[in-house]
């Protein structure tokens, strides 16, 4: 049985069992192709702790928490630096370029692979930047031959660091989540007000990277055009984990527009500020509109799922729209936040129903066939030249001929 490993050393505790995992959602998909997987994430204050969380044909995915030590925005654990350890794996996944735990365990092994997400110095001390990259590049660019990237935005990122071997691979959604999945009460309150109306849909934490005030600005634009214009809301302010990590602590960001909104305003607006994740599958197919007017955005999982069932997409220029929706023919992306501009894009959906028709079977199309785990698994196995793992398990020649 071959072993991979992957290490998210970012310094925030994650629950395995929240909102689309990526880190369980990769891992099904290696176990699915013959693979253990083990986790590996990091936890303050906390006992080394193991769960299984996937298992199928014999193989296992596991979560190993383990106590960190966190200096500025590194989580470090040199336990897992042991060489002894890393050589019980094949393959070993670090995730961030940022994070030092990725620089020191590939100074152990040569197993080592990278996947990235990040194109912008959001995780870095602003100072610290330029001295880890003039420090770190050219070992790291020595030390791990392969680097996977999330988007074209990091891909561009890395590249003018000075990182060779990249790759772009993206991001998937795991899709196991949205199976067999009761319809609540509060769900089919609002999918009967979204049936009724003419709704504009928003997904995610109400807050300043979010762009939250733009939102409000263009959804009180479009009223003045079309009064029947309703915004439906799910999310809360509140302060994310990437957001504490960062320093951000106002958890009332919300409010303060809130209160500037007219009552027509306030009354065109559906607000529910928690919906279990699996009960959108309900909901994005109803929107006329989804709407995604991030300032930064890494990649934006709700951008997935909007596109994997066929809400017409208008997104800010981001990791994942510039991945995903380049071409035109898979949404819209606006490059400045000018409220004509975003409003134009909007109404080209609501007033012409073939051409918003066209859209959801394109982003739907190409959600199902580029954004899945397997996809993603495949081109990493690929290139990190893994092809007598893949032999002993199937012996596929066409891995071999892919590869070629």
């Amino acid at each position: 049985m071959k072993n991979i490993l992957l290490v998210r050393a970012t310094p925030n505790d994650l629950d395995i069992n929240a909102y689309n995992v990526q880190q369980v959602g990769i891992g099904k998909s290696f176990v699915n192709k013959g693979f253990n997987y083990d986790f590996i994430t990091f936890k303050k204050d906390a006992p080394r702790k193991e769960t299984v969380f996937y298992e199928k044909n014999g193989c296992r995915a596991k979560c190993i928490e383990l106590p960190r030590k966190r200096f500025l925005r590194w989580g470090i654990n040199t336990e897992i630096c042991d060489k002894d350890f890393l050589d019980k794996y094949d393959l070993i996944i670090c995730q961030e370029y940022y994070q030092l735990q990725t620089y020191l365990m590939s100074c152990k092994s040569d197993k080592v692979v990278m996947y990235t997400g990040p194109y912008y110095n959001m995780f870095m001390p602003k100072l610290l930047s330029p001295i880890y990259d003039i420090c770190l590049t050219k070992k790291l660019n020595r030390q791990i031959k392969h680097k996977f990237v999330k988007s074209v935005l990091a891909y561009e990122f890395m590249e003018k660091k000075g990182y060779a071997g990249l790759i772009n691979v993206g991001v998937a959604l795991d899709t196991t989540r949205f199976e067999q999945v009761e319809i609540k009460p509060e769900t089919q309150k609002l999918m009967q007000f979204m049936r009724d109306n003419t709704c504009l849909l928003y997904v995610g934490s109400l807050i300043e990277r979010k762009n939250y005030p733009f939102l409000l600005d263009v959804y009180k634009r479009l009223l003045q055009k079309r009064p029947n214009i309703k915004l439906v809301l799910i999310g809360k302010s509140k302060v994310s984990a990437v957001e504490k990590l960062l320093g951000k602590k106002d958890a009332d960001y919300a409010k303060k527009y809130d209160d500037q909104l007219t009552e027509v305003e306030r009354a065109g607006i559906y607000h529910l500020e928690r919906l279990d994740n699996p009960q959108l599958k309900y909901i994005y197919p109803l929107a006329k509109v989804f709407l995604l007017p991030s300032k930064l955005e890494i990649f934006g999982m709700v951008l997935l799922e909007a596109m994997y069932f066929g809400a017409p997409v208008v997104s800010s220029r981001n990791g994942g729209s510039v991945t995903l929706m380049q071409d035109g023919k898979c949404g819209q992306i606006v490059e400045e936040f000018n409220l004509d501009l975003w409003c134009t894009a909007i109404l080209k959906y609501i007033d012409n129903p073939d051409y918003a028709r066209s859209v959801s079977e394109n982003e739907m199309k190409k959600i199902r066939e580029d954004c899945t785990w397997d996809v993603i698994t495949e081109k990493m196995l690929i290139a990190s030249e893994v092809l007598d793992l893949r032999q002993s398990i199937n012996g596929q020649s066409a891995f071999i001929e892919e590869k070629k």
